[in-house]
């Protein structure tokens, strides 16, 4: 009963009381460290539990209702337990009740008694690191679902779980209900969700946290863009899409010194399109100056350490360098990579474009990602920590992307 008093009494606070480590690169699960049954403290065992809509490119916490997914789990048994045989065990938090899932994919209600538990894997080899796939479909209806895991080694009868659970989060945002074809940079087409801008900006495409603030264009350097200062100067920031497109086009800023004392990439996706205007009403977003794309946009630059452009002995785009090996479809939310900024300023450039026009970029995003990352605004004056103006217009806007 002591497992059961202390799922039902973190059910309602989990969130506050996670004890976070960063993931790997792509991988935006939360590690969640063990807590052994009738052992005080931590131990050195770990769990980790999200979803993917990518076939395992990236994991987070949330999506959306329609969407198709996987949800995976993962353990890192105790280093004396390795290599030994036993028992996994996942509980999904369903209207209140704690359910388990079982090793034949039932849902089955938790008496709340060790006896009563059934494994989601029986009699495995603890492995270092291992991976389960919970769930793979559509899960169709939007909430917040908390999650349990643990293990057993069966000699010993040693059992880490985790004291609180992870929530993953299904929303109702919106998603695309149509598929679009579109010609691309390159002279390829590719496909999208979208005829135009309209709310299709659903996630922020940064943490507003991770940023001391954010000034325009027109007084900054090009006013085509948005440029974000990193709070933390030197740290990395991650990066994410705020809307459904297609990568389409990657510049590779490689370093060349004295010129161009830095080695980046930028990032172009197109969003929207209306086919009877091939070209003329697209939507696009850009980032520039990504340090570390997430592996598989990296890896679609297909010239290595090569430039594109060049800065010497003249500069020179070399657009035939620009399109991508692959045309990655990213969704609302996905993670695309993490960047330091520019290596002197800390800064970095972020550009909507809607029907051949840059755009606030903000003024576009759906609530409360546009309020948050408007009060960012503030003058050039204040660079580069801030603060921000409070109600600063976001100005200056209206040139060709």
């Amino acid at each position: 009963m002591k497992l059961l008093m202390a799922l039902t009494l973190c059910v309602g606070f989990y969130s506050s009381l996670l004890h976070a480590q960063t993931p790997a690169v792509g991988d935006q699960r939360r590690v969640i460290p063990a807590t052994r049954l009738d052992s005080p403290g931590s131990r050195s065992a770990s769990f980790a539990i999200g979803l993917t809509r990518d076939q395992g490119v990236t994991f987070r916490n949330e999506a959306r209702a329609p969407d198709a997914l996987r949800i995976s789990a993962r353990v890192q048994p105790e280093p004396q337990h390795v290599g030994k045989t036993g028992d996994i065990f996942a509980l999904a938090v369903l209207g209140g009740a704690v359910q388990m899932l079982t090793s034949d994919g039932q849902l089955l209600p938790w008496d709340g008694t060790m006896a009563g538990l059934r494994p989601v894997r029986d009699d495995v080899t603890l492995q270092t690191t291992m991976d389960l796939e919970l769930f793979s479909g559509v899960v169709g209806s939007a909430g917040t679902f908390p999650f349990y895991l643990g293990y057993r080694e069966n000699s010993s009868g040693d059992f880490n779980y985790t004291a609180t659970p992870e929530s993953l989060l299904i929303t109702n945002d919106t998603a695309p209900t149509q598929s679009v074809a579109c010609a691309a940079y390159g002279g390829r087409t590719v496909n999208v969700g979208y005829t135009s801008a309209q709310g299709v900006f659903t996630h922020a495409p940064f943490r507003a946290q991770d940023l001391a603030m954010i000034t325009n264009g027109e007084e900054t350097n090009d006013a085509r863009f948005s440029y974000q200062w990193i709070k933390r100067q030197g740290e990395r920031i991650d990066i994410y899409a705020p809307a459904d497109g297609v990568l389409v086009r990657l510049r590779h800023k490689a370093e060349n010194l004295p010129i161009f004392p830095s080695d980046d990439f930028d990032l172009f996706f197109l969003v929207a399109c209306d086919p009877a205007r091939p070209g003329s009403n697209d939507v696009i977003v850009r980032f520039n100056h990504i340090t570390d794309p997430r592996p598989d946009i990296k890896a679609a630059y297909g010239f290595g350490s090569l430039g594109a452009p060049v800065f010497t002995p003249a500069f020179e785009e070399r657009e035939d360098r620009q399109v991508p090996l692959v045309n990655i479809a990213v969704k609302a939310g996905d993670y695309l990579g993490s960047t330091s900024g520019t290596p002197t300023a800390r800064d970095f450039d972020f550009q909507i474009g809607i029907n051949d026009v840059s755009v606030c970029p903000f003024s576009v995003l759906n609530e409360p990602h546009r309020s948050d990352l408007l009060a960012l605004l503030g003058p050039q004056s204040a660079t580069p920590f801030g603060p921000s103006v409070p109600g600063y217009a976001c100005r200056g806007y209206g040139a060709r992307p």
